[in-house]
């Protein structure tokens, strides 16, 4: 038993450090300096610290409604990614037990992305107030650069901040509190796809029951659509499909359903990943002057059947 408190710990300070050194470890452009770390580290704490007060919120909002039940569940497992730009997949607890019925799973499943939502909005906003808008050369070279895309929660949120806003000859300087409240959202946003055991999974199948098989397939059809949008969701389709599966493993009702509180609850829930989603999470520089597969699709329609 202590041996695994020891990785749950072990994995929470690596998270950490992949967390704060993401934009500087195994980068060929910044030199590997001990002055340079030194540097990252006091420009990027405040987004470690956030971001994983953030996804640990979102495990306890799992992990005390499953003690509550009295459903055996581990301690958070934090997931370190020392690549890219973010340096996290997340984090995740195990369930050890059957889950007795749908209105224990609603309140398991809905806790976590409730909890990093809430979070995950504070931090952004506090975060976009405190960035800065900085203006883009004319002919400037966008390619070697990464960007953040946006949700319509963070597009209008920062203009309503900080615009007006043209993302054309514009850009945004984002303070760490700003980022740590992107991922937050991202993450909040995948955990709500409403398939197989993803947190969205769990509380769609507790809400419509066995019913929902009829139309789950379809609905995973619709979302395989953002995948010519960007091929993220076409990764997390392959994920969906045959890792965390389509539909949800199937549990008993409960004796007095879950009740109307509980239904539009998740139905607010559901709607908010409306919000959040963001279509191309991870922009590449050249990309801006490229259409998405998508819209290359939408005009050869369009100029077929004779609109211009």
């Amino acid at each position: 038993m202590e041996s695994k408190k020891t990785l749950h710990i072990l994995l929470f300070i690596l998270t950490f450090f992949t967390l704060t050194y993401s934009d500087i470890f195994l980068n060929p452009q910044v030199p590997q300096t001990l002055e340079n770390y030194k540097l990252v580290f006091l420009q990027n704490w405040p987004y470690s610290v956030s971001l994983l007060f953030i996804l640990f919120a979102h495990e306890m909002g799992h992990y005390l409604p499953a003690r509550f039940y009295g459903v055996k569940a581990t301690w958070p497992f934090f997931i370190p990614l020392p690549v890219g730009p973010i340096g996290t997949m997340g984090a995740v607890i195990q369930i050890k037990q059957q889950i007795p019925d749908k209105k224990v799973l609603f309140d398991i499943g809905i806790g976590g992305p409730t909890a990093s939502l809430v979070l995950s909005m504070i931090a952004w906003l506090v975060g976009i107030s405190l960035s800065k808008v900085i203006e883009i050369p004319p002919g400037f070279d966008r390619s070697g650069f990464l960007f953040f895309g946006d949700s319509l929660f963070t597009y209008f949120t920062s203009q309503w901040i900080l615009g007006p806003i043209d993302f054309a000859t514009m850009d945004i300087q984002a303070h760490p509190l700003a980022k740590a409240g992107w991922v937050g959202l991202l993450i909040t946003a995948v955990n709500l796809l409403p398939f197989g055991q993803l947190d969205g999974g769990h509380v769609i199948y507790s809400m419509f029951g066995e019913n929902y098989r009829k139309w789950i397939h379809g609905l995973f059809t619709l979302f395989l659509i953002f995948a010519l949008i960007h091929f993220t969701w076409l990764l997390w389709g392959f994920i969906i499909y045959y890792v965390v599966k389509v539909e949800h493993p199937f549990i008993r009702d409960s004796v007095s359903g879950i009740g109307k509180f509980r239904f539009y609850f998740g139905s607010i829930m559901l709607v908010s990943f409306l919000v959040i989603f963001v279509p191309k999470p991870i922009i590449l520089g050249s990309e801006f002057e490229e259409s998405s597969l998508l819209m290359d699709i939408f005009r050869l329609i369009t100029n077929n059947i004779g609109f211009n």
